[in-house]
C-alpha cells in the first residue's frame, strides 16, 4: 500500500465544511452524472451530517446541487451508521428506485460504490509511512519536496500555484469584509477590524502573533461565510496554513519556496488521511486542526531549509500536542471555537518548528507515524458527543 496524490489535501471549494458541504456537493454531482433520467431524489443524512448539517449548510448545498430535480432531504438523527458522515440517495428512475450510499470522509473526498474498489489504483507513492519516506530521502540524498515531485503528475507545481493564489484571494476578501457570519449565533466578522487595530498598534505591524492571527481569521471567516477557500486538510482548519504563510512572508520567504513548502505539507496531510483520518466527525478536531498544525509546521521547516529529520520532527511535535482535541462546534456552525482555533494553531505550528530545531536528533522517541496512529486510536475511543455532533463540550455549555 502507498499514498494517493497530495492534491486530495488541498481542494478548492466553498466552505464552511469539506465533509458537510463539499462532500455532499460532490456526492450530488456523482448521482447526477451516474443517473441521466431522474424523477425524484430522496437524500437521507445520518450521524454528524444529520446532527450538524443545518449549521454546516449541508441542506443548502444539496438544495443548490439538486435544484433542477424534485428532491427532499431527511435528517435522520437516530439511525446509527458505521461512518458518521453517511448519506443515502434514493433515486427514482424509469427503471425503478436505485439506492446509493455515499460517505463523506473529510477534505471533500467521498466514497461511493463505484470508487470503493478503485481506491488502490490512485496510489502514486511507493511508501505508506513517514518513517519509510524519511529514511528513503536520507538514503537517496533528496528532499521531501524532491520526493513529491518525483511521484506526482507534471502539473503538480501549477496546481499549487493556484492553491496559493486562491488562499491569497480568500485572505484579501476576509480582510475587507464586514458584517456578521451566517446563522443565529450572530458572530461578527472581525478580521478587518483586527487588521486595522494591528496597523495602529506600535508593535502590530512587526508582531508575529498578531499578523498570523489576523490572516488566519480572514480565511476562517471566509470559510464560515461559505466563501471559496482551500481545504488544508479540511474547511474547518483552512485558516491555519494562511497564517503560516503570512509568517513566512514576514520572514521574506519567496512565493516559489512557499509553494514548495505547501507540497511538502501535503505529504504529511495525505499520510494522516490514508493512515488515520482528517474528519472531525470520525476523530474529533485533532484530525482537522491537529493535522493542519502538523502540515503548517512541515511547510515552515521546509521553507527555512531545515533537514528532513527536523521537518518530520516539527510536524510530529505539532500533531502529538494536538492529541485529544475535541470537535464541538457551537450549534453546528464552523465558527465557535473553529475560527480562533485556526489562529492559535498556526502560531503553534511556528513554535513546533522552533522546538524541533533545538531538540537533538538522537533523542527523538516518538515518530510522526506513532502520533498519527495514536491520533486515530484516540479518535475511535473518543465519545461521539465530542466528534462534530454538537452534543457535548462548548456546544453543550453554550446554547
Amino acid at each position: 500500500m502507498g499514498l494517493r496524490s497530495i492534491k486530495e489535501i488541498f481542494i478548492v471549494g466553498h466552505g464552511p465544511s469539506s465533509s458537510h458541504t463539499m462532500g455532499p456537493h460532490f456526492a450530488c454531482d456523482y448521482i447526477l452524472n451516474k443517473y441521466k433520467e431522474i424523477n425524484h431524489i430522496k437524500v437521507t443524512l445520518y450521524g454528524s451530517l444529520a446532527l450538524t448539517g443545518k449549521g454546516h449548510l449541508t441542506d443548502y448545498i444539496i438544495d443548490l446541487s439538486l435544484k433542477n430535480y424534485p428532491h427532499e432531504i431527511i435528517f435522520d438523527k437516530e439511525t446509527v451508521t458505521e461512518h458518521p458522515n453517511t448519506m443515502t440517495f434514493e433515486i427514482d428512475t424509469p427503471e425503478g428506485v436505485k439506492v446509493e450510499d455515499v460517505i463523506s470522509i473529510g477534505g471533500g473526498s467521498i466514497i461511493t460504490s463505484d470508487n470503493l474498489k478503485k481506491t488502490k489504483k490512485k496510489e502514486i507513492y511507493p511508501h505508506q509511512y513517514m518513517t519509510d519516506i524519511m529514511n528513503y530521502c536520507i538514503k537517496e540524498d533528496i528532499s521531501l519536496y524532491d520526493y513529491v515531485v518525483a511521484h506526482e503528475d507534471k502539473d503538480i507545481y501549477p496546481y499549487f500555484e493556484n492553491v496559493l493564489k486562491v488562499i491569497d484571494e480568500a485572505v484579501d476578501r476576509g480582510l475587507n469584509a464586514t458584517g456578521y457570519l451566517p446563522g443565529k449565533l450572530k458572530v461578527r466578522r472581525k478580521a478587518k477590524e483586527m487588521y486595522e487595530s494591528m496597523e495602529k498598534s506600535t508593535l502590530g505591524v512587526n508582531d508575529v502573533a498578531m499578523n498570523v492571527a489576523v490572516h488566519s481569521f480572514a480565511v476562517a471567516e471566509e470559510n464560515a461565510s461559505g466563501g471559496v477557500i482551500v481545504t488544508a486538510p479540511t474547511c474547518g482548519s483552512a485558516g491555519v496554513i494562511p497564517g503560516c504563510i503570512q509568517y513566512l512572508r514576514m520572514k521574506h520567504v519567496s512565493d516559489e519556496n512557499i509553494i514548495k513548502g505547501l507540497m511538502v505539507a501535503g505529504l504529511f496531510g495525505i499520510i494522516c488521511k490514508m493512515n488515520a483520518s482528517v474528519s472531525g466527525a470520525e476523530c474529533g478536531c485533532q484530525a482537522e486542526i491537529g493535522v493542519a498544525c502538523s502540515m503548517g509546521a512541515a511547510m515552515i521547516a521546509h521553507c527555512f531549509g531545515k533537514s528532513t529529520v527536523d521537518i518530520v520532527q516539527s510536524a510530529e511535535i505539532a500533531l502529538e500536542h494536538s492529541l485529544g482535541l475535541t470537535c464541538d462546534p457551537v450549534d453546528g456552525y464552523v465558527q465557535i471555537p473553529c475560527i480562533e482555533r485556526c489562529a492559535l494553531f498556526a502560531i503553534k505550528a511556528i513554535n513546533a518548528v522552533k522546538l524541533a530545531v533545538i531538540i537533538p536528533d538522537d533523542d527523538i522517541h516518538v515518530s510522526y507515524d506513532d502520533s498519527v496512529k495514536t491520533m486515530y486510536q484516540t479518535g475511535i475511543d473518543m465519545n461521539a458527543k465530542y466528534k462534530e455532533t454538537s452534543l457535548g463540550g462548548l456546544a453543550e455549555i453554550i446554547k
